[in-house]
């Protein structure tokens, strides 16, 4: 059951105006989200000076953020579809505001740290305003969507940008200061513009399974993340990841047994929602994976390792502004393209230009112009693939399980991310030159040639679309084309 929708009172076309006029706003606030996501890791070494804290403690600048949204997402999900998405889209920004200026000004590692958590919430910000623009947007969700997207990549390359300028020029403080003054100006914009959804979902929060869902996914990626630097086989990764997944285990078996569940695993199961996560998984192993890599690719030095650019800080950032800006592009016109050539084909397009990508960095290593101009062909990839699939996602759910369904496809790309980060730390540190523990170009080649692989296996999976995708929940143009390409429908 659900509350009565206000669609009926205002037609079709007047909640349409109302999401295309939220979009710009939403919009503002994934471009700062964006940036924020891509601002502390230059920042890292003036960190470690300041606090006084060793190298292998500053792993928990990311470590502790991506726990934190690991546990935050699901439970920030689905209080929005109880309680409204624009009131948790708020409440987003709000703490985000908080654990930034708790970053800027802590005295101690412990108190950043703290910020660092309390700035997890944002993971939940793009699942949220996903629901937003489902409802308020109508049949043009899955073009706002594709916006929403290419945002957040144009606020992680302005990020890398702005940070390297005043990393170079600028107080610490006042370098981690900047970013709270976005959420703050978003909150605002967001607060006065854009209106609050009608669809909620009923009965109460499942928070045992919430607990059970964090905890088990958080215990999981300590085991995979610190697997490489602890090794495979010793007692402490075992237990985080064994447990991590005996947790995860009993959510599952609880979920089934409860009326009001967390997360309804009938929506992995119906409209193919399953096996788009799986799409999404196999993406974020390649993206969040095998692509980061090139950023220790520009900054080796050739003279001493053999191999790279021996790029710093500022022309890492220039040089890997090309990804985030074609995925831009890519992303706000990911829905058109989709409607004129079909879901399925865009999809297999975008495997190719990725593995394009991944060959194009093998065969250009050793040109700097070479290899920058493959950042153009990943990132319209990334983009095209980016923007479709969590669009799918969120049109195939139930309105009142929107929130959550965005959740999902969030965690998906984060956990299969974080697997393919400690997968590529055990290539890098199996492979190393002799008498160091500076990894070969071979095991760049190694984790470029397996990024190709995932391509290939994409574009394999993306027909089956047809037979496993079922109906969608409120079918929309974009989601109508994944059973009939555009050329055929007509």
């Amino acid at each position: 059951m659900t509350e009565p929708n206000v669609q009926s009172k205002l037609g079709p076309s007047a909640r349409q105006v109302g999401g295309l006029a939220a979009v710009g706003f939403l919009a503002f606030s994934e471009v700062t989200s964006g940036m924020l996501q891509s601002w502390y890791i230059p920042l890292i070494p003036q960190i470690g000076q300041r606090l006084d804290v060793n190298p292998a403690q500053l792993n928990w600048v990311l470590a502790s953020y991506l726990l934190s949204t690991v546990i935050c997402v699901p439970i920030l999900a689905k209080l929005g579809d109880r309680y409204g998405h624009r009131r948790m889209v708020l409440f987003v920004l709000g703490t985000v505001t908080v654990g930034t200026i708790i970053t800027a000004v802590a005295p101690s590692f412990g108190i950043f740290l703290l910020g660092r958590i309390i700035q997890g919430t944002l993971g939940a910000l793009l699942p949220l305003e996903f629901a937003i623009l489902r409802e308020r947007a109508g049949a043009n969700s899955g073009r706002a969507i594709g916006i929403l997207v290419g945002c957040l990549g144009a606020g992680g390359a302005a990020g890398n940008l702005l940070v390297g300028v005043l990393g170079a020029h600028a107080d610490l403080t006042v370098g981690l200061l900047v970013p709270a003054a976005l959420t703050l100006a978003s909150l605002a914009t967001i607060a006065m513009f854009v209106p609050e959804t009608t669809t909620r979902a009923t009965g109460s929060i499942d928070w045992t399974g919430a607990a059970l869902l964090g905890t088990g996914l958080a215990a999981f990626l300590v085991g995979i993340s610190n697997g490489s630097k602890l090794g495979w086989a010793s007692p402490t990764t075992l237990m985080a990841i064994s447990g991590g997944l005996a947790l995860l285990v009993a959510f599952v078996v609880m979920e089934k047994r409860i009326s009001s569940p967390l997360v309804d695993l009938n929506l992995l199961t119906k409209g193919g929602v399953g096996f788009l996560l799986g799409l999404t998984a196999l993406f974020g192993l390649q993206f969040y994976g095998a692509a980061t890599v090139s950023t220790l690719y520009f900054a080796s030095k050739p003279e001493i390792v053999g191999y790279g650019f021996g790029l710093d800080a500022m022309g890492i950032g220039l040089a890997m502004t090309p990804v985030p800006v074609a995925l831009m592009i890519s992303a706000s016109l990911a829905d058109s393209l989709a409607q004129r050539l079909g879901t399925r084909t865009v999809l297999q397009m975008s495997a190719v230009l990725i593995s394009i990508w991944f060959g194009g960095l093998i065969v250009f290593r050793h040109s700097l112009t070479g290899f920058i101009s493959m950042g153009v062909i990943g990132g319209i990839g990334i983009g095209l693939f980016g923007a479709l699939l969590p669009a799918l996602v969120i049109s195939r759910a139930r309105p009142e399980d929107s929130g959550i369904a965005g959740a999902i496809y969030n965690t998906s790309r984060t956990v299969a991310g974080a697997t393919a980060g400690a997968m590529c730390a055990a290539i890098m540190s199996g492979m190393v030159i002799s008498g160091s523990k500076i990894p070969t170009e071979t095991a760049f080649l190694t984790i470029w040639s397996a990024g190709i692989g995932v391509s290939v296996l994409i574009f394999v999976l993306v027909p089956f679309l047809k037979k496993l995708g079922g109906k969608a929940h409120q079918p929309e143009p974009t989601e109508q084309l994944i059973d009939i390409p555009a050329r055929e429908a007509s």
